[in-house]
């Protein structure tokens, strides 16, 4: 039960972490569609405005793109930090899947035992299992399945169909083997075995057919439970300790989502800097563009402002010459 209490927690603890991730990534690519959509927009007016040569209009959307500009460069910079924070990681989960012994990076973070302790270990597990089913097919061969006479040792009234002793999952070279037909699995035993449950009297002997008593029934099933355990959930505690389960893990992380990450990462930064760099060139065009017009008529009022004051001299001397000649005439 501790086992499965366990594996429900972290089961949820990663449904929550997943779910905690994709509501970021949500976000961040909600924030970039509403930037480029809001720069665009400011974008298409921004043009339709400089074309019109509303001059205030322009210093408005001017301001508005700068800070955009400047969120966009932000924004920029933050994804390319995390592209880089991805790209060092998952660096660092290649070089420990393929050297688990060597002095990695994340060799002090995670303290491996070596897969010689690991096998040891279940090589141990194992013996202690065989033991274990040795003691229970002892008991069924010679007392459960046994006929001894009344005073005989180990008698309490069994009678009915021979129980079936249990099955070895592993043979002499700890090798995992079939079990027979006439024998019964760790999976089922205690189903089987209920079969063959009599009824006691208050002296603790059968008074129906069966070839165990309750109390028998249960410690030979604890026993069972045992074995099970030890069969099923060892292999995966050792899993634990060699890191076995973080190094599949892991290689899968770096075949599987690290290049697609990494890819798509870069290509939100280079979108990102195209349109920082679209926008702040849409800026200089608008200034430029609606300044224009206005430095025209400029250039324009001048040499006429100069044509004027040179011309008004010279008519007033030509109009005194043709005065004095009238007078003179």
């Amino acid at each position: 039960m501790d086992l499965n209490a366990a594996a429900d927690m972290l089961k949820e603890k990663t449904k929550e972490n997943s779910q905690k991730i994709v509501r970021v990534f949500n976000a961040i690519r909600s924030a970039l569609i509403t930037v480029a959509a809001v720069m665009l927009i400011l974008a298409l007016v921004g043009f339709f405005l400089s074309i019109l040569g509303h001059r205030h209009a322009i210093l408005i959307f001017v301001g508005s793109g700068w800070f955009l500009v400047a969120i966009t460069f932000i924004l920029c910079g933050v994804f390319l930090i995390l592209n880089n924070a991805i790209s060092d990681t998952c660096l660092a989960m290649e070089e420990w899947v393929e050297n688990p012994q060597a002095e990695t990076a994340l060799s002090s973070i995670l303290p491996c035992v070596k897969q010689k302790t690991t096998n040891n270990t279940l090589t141990q597990s194992k013996k202690v299992i065989i033991n274990i089913v040795n003691v229970v097919n002892t008991f069924v061969y010679s007392f459960a399945d046994a006929n001894p006479s009344k005073k005989g040792y180990g008698y309490y009234n069994q009678t009915g169909p021979l129980m079936p002793p249990l099955c070895y999952p592993f043979d002499s070279q700890l090798q995992v083997r079939q079990c027979g037909p006439q024998e019964v699995s760790m999976a089922n035993a205690s189903v089987v075995w209920k079969n063959y449950i009599c009824e006691v009297s208050s002296s603790g002997r059968c008074i129906t057919r069966g070839r165990v008593t309750p109390d028998i029934y249960q410690q030979l099933v604890a026993a069972v439970n045992e074995s099970y355990a030890l069969e099923y959930y060892t292999p995966l505690l050792l899993g634990l300790q060699d890191c076995k389960f973080v190094r599949d893990t892991f290689q899968e992380i770096t075949t599987k989502y690290c290049p697609p990450l990494e890819h798509y990462l870069t290509i939100v930064n280079s979108g990102l800097g195209l349109i920082s760099v679209g926008v702040l060139l849409c800026l200089i065009f608008w200034i430029v563009y609606a300044n224009r017009p206005q430095r025209e008529e400029v250039f324009v009022k001048l040499p006429c402002t100069i044509v004027g004051s040179r011309g008004r001299p010279k008519n007033n001397a030509d109009n005194g010459v043709s005065q004095s000649n009238i007078g003179e005439v």
